[in-house]
């Protein structure tokens, strides 16, 4: 025959395994939104090579540090344009730093007075020292799309 202790441990089980499930679905519904962004670079410059383009979810490594963005990519350029798809981005606040990488050693070259020897670009085609606030946009909708001159 059952003994109360017994009842007690099927009791407990069958607890622990609905606050489980019911877990599962808070996380699930907990989800942000995703979308797809779509950039397209223009480069004067060249009509060979690849550009890399970096897109941002935080001030800290813009535009410096896009090895370190959440989402990188290396794009061969065709006819002096590039087009980068970012998909199952999280909506949100984001920036895009770009460079055409003319002498092919993946990584935007600076002078000595720390100005881009490279083309180099930026969402909003804000021009002047790259910063977080004139560059950054919101990622919302089903998709985006973000045209960038590099100069």
């Amino acid at each position: 025959m059952w003994s109360l202790f017994n009842l007690m441990k099927v009791y407990v089980v069958i607890l622990l395994y609905l606050l489980g499930v019911n877990q599962i679905e808070v996380k699930s519904n907990n989800e942000k939104p995703k979308t797809t962004l779509s950039v397209n670079i223009i480069t004067d410059d060249s009509s060979n090579g690849f550009v890399y383009v970096a897109l941002h979810s935080k001030s800290d490594t813009f535009p410096k540090k896009g090895n370190e963005a959440p989402y990188v990519k290396r794009v061969k350029i065709s006819g002096k344009k590039s087009n980068v798809i970012f998909s199952k981005i999280p909506y949100g606040t984001y920036a895009i730093s770009a460079f055409y990488d003319e002498n092919g050693n993946g990584k935007l070259d600076y002078n000595i007075l720390g100005i881009p020897k490279e083309s180099a670009g930026t969402s909003n085609n804000y021009f002047g020292f790259p910063k977080w606030d004139k560059s950054k946009f919101e990622l919302a909708g089903s998709s985006s799309t973000q045209v960038i001159k590099l100069k």
